[in-house]
């Protein structure tokens, strides 16, 4: 047999292998040597007697507010990933009787190394919350008064608060120890709801739900998902998609369509 046609194999066998482990090799070499975000580190106060509320408009990044009883200022620290071609924008101030933040971050070109901005807030606990959210992790704790949020994505946590209002768009939602009344509407991700004083109305798109230790009556409008409703004063479910649907201990009416 001649060796030709072997070597020629052999040869297109080694082209091809270098040929794949030159790609792999740029695209790591691209990867590790992406421009690191520049980091940068701000803090800001504001004098908060007088306020009745809390307007935040943000961007890209996790938002966490701690309500803190008898705190006479809203304090706030920023950590700040940004690139060259990105404008910081980051206000605190005081508008009529309501604090208005705004947080977020004007591009002047492309790049593919997106800024955020991680915040944290320190505000009296009897502010009212109304919060307009781009993407990124929000926790709120320790509130007293009404809160309305606006979230585009990421994963959402309420621990207190009186009346609650969310309209997410994706990412799961876990709501525990409200002494009002919870509206949620939500396009995807899994909805956990505990320890709830008034009433519950859900709308959501997809993902599971659970719902546990109601003073009142619970109303959910589901797409697909798993329901679970335990020891409410009653529940009607107005439509359950797919997805099993199981409750117990209803101290009420229950319906379902």
């Amino acid at each position: 047999m001649s060796l030709r046609p072997f070597i020629f194999i052999l040869g297109f066998i080694l082209v091809f292998t270098a040929g794949v482990s030159l790609t792999g090799g740029i695209i790591n070499v691209n990867a590790a040597g992406m421009p690191d975000l520049d980091h940068q580190q701000r803090e800001l106060t504001l004098d908060s007697q007088d306020l009745q509320g809390l307007i935040a408009e943000t961007g890209a990044g996790s938002l966490e507010i701690v309500g803190v009883e008898g705190l006479n200022q809203i304090k706030l620290v920023a950590d700040i990933y940004t690139n060259a071609d990105s404008k910081v924008i980051l206000t605190l101030e005081k508008k009529a009787n309501k604090a208005k933040l705004k947080a977020d971050f004007e591009q002047s070109g492309f790049n593919n190394d997106s800024p955020y901005m991680d915040i944290k807030l320190q505000v009296p606990a009897h502010l009212a919350l109304d919060i307009d959210d781009g993407s990124g992790a929000i926790l709120i704790s320790k509130m007293t008064a009404d809160i309305n949020v606006k979230d585009g994505s990421g994963e959402l946590i309420i621990n207190g608060g009186n009346n609650v209002s969310i309209d997410d768009g994706s990412g799961d939602i876990e709501v525990n120890q409200i002494s009002g009344e919870l509206a949620i509407v939500d396009g995807s991700g899994a909805i956990k709801v505990t320890d709830i004083q008034g009433n519950i109305v859900i709308d959501d798109g997809s993902g599971s739900i659970e719902v546990t230790n109601v003073q009142s009556t619970v109303t959910i409008t589901d797409g697909s998902g798993d329901i679970n409703v335990v020891n409410t004063k009653g529940l009607s479910i107005l439509a359950a998609g797919s997805g099993n649907v199981s409750f117990d201990k209803i101290d009420g009416p229950v319906s379902m369509e």
